[in-house]
């Protein structure tokens, strides 16, 4: 792909990143909203106590040996839950579940307000989602103000045949409308 140079130049003579190439954080933020992912809510299980958060940061590493990854903050409550070995839960939401993103995103008692059964290392699944991959940490890598958690694939499971994925871009939750 072939940059536009004039363009990038009037972008950093308008503000948007500095000729020294700082970029700017907003836009940033808004350049990365445009890209839409599916919403997903991460579970683990430790010491007694069960950890949840909504996440659209997940994707899917190999195949061989079947990895995925996620994001989270640094400074995040979930990171106690988490270290090489243990467990944790990507729940695929449903398009009907944006009330389940809301509430792993900032609400409180968020176990006693879904429904779930402990999976595989005790890591809960929401058994209405879509679907889940439970898995094992294997790795964790500095990203910045976020860690890169890379886990082993232990256990899969399909819920639900029917209904599409929520979505998520420009900063707000989504239905999926397929082709026609």
């Amino acid at each position: 792909m072939v940059v536009n140079q004039t363009a990038r130049t009037a972008d950093a003579v308008d503000g948007s990143a500095d000729i020294a190439g700082v970029i700017d954080q907003r836009e940033l933020r808004a350049i990365f909203g445009r890209f839409a992912t599916g919403v997903t809510v991460i579970t683990a299980k430790y010491s007694g106590e069960l950890f949840g958060v909504t996440a659209n940061s997940f994707a899917s590493l190999s195949l061989d040996p079947p990895l995925v990854l996620f994001c989270l903050h640094e400074r995040s409550s979930f990171r106690a839950a988490l270290g090489v070995g243990a467990s944790f839960t990507v729940n695929i939401l449903s398009e009907d579940q944006r009330d389940v993103a809301t509430l792993f995103a900032s609400g409180a008692d968020r176990f006693l307000k879904v429904n779930s059964v402990p999976g595989r290392g005790g890591s809960p699944v929401l058994t209405n989602s879509l679907a889940y991959v439970t898995c094992e940490v294997t790795q964790e890598v500095d990203g910045g103000d976020h860690v890169i958690v890379i886990g082993k694939v232990v256990d899969t499971g399909l819920l639900r045949r029917e209904g599409l994925p929520l979505g998520f871009f420009a900063g707000a939750m989504h239905k999926l409308k397929p082709y026609q």
